[in-house]
């Protein structure tokens, strides 16, 4: 055999090495990730549950003050003069406004 052909050989050995032990590698770290990922995703799964209820218990409770306080504000309202009911019209509109002055 000629020293070319000793040489293309010896080339597409180490090439295939190369490639065999990349190869080896890539699918050695798939392995840990596969291994990881169902932890992984459970702990997420998990987080965005607690999130959900979290949302859903802070909405309730939004929720509940504004009944109670449109209930409130019925009430009273039933024995307000007109001018009282003008002026809490006022009032109310003064604190949305100083809100959204906070805001920007």
């Amino acid at each position: 055999m000629s020293s070319s052909d000793n040489l293309l050989k010896a080339t597409l050995n180490r090439l295939g090495s190369r490639i065999g032990q990349k190869l080896t590698d890539s699918v050695a770290e798939l392995v840990v990730i596969a291994q990881d990922a169902p932890e992984k995703f459970r702990a997420e799964w998990e987080l965005f549950q607690e999130e959900v209820i979290e949302e859903a218990n802070r909405l309730d409770n939004e929720s509940n003050e504004e009944v109670s306080n449109n209930k409130n504000e019925s009430k009273d309202s039933e024995f307000d003069s007109p001018q009282e009911k003008i002026d809490q019209i006022r009032a109310k509109v003064s604190a949305l406004n100083s809100k959204l002055e906070e805001k920007s």
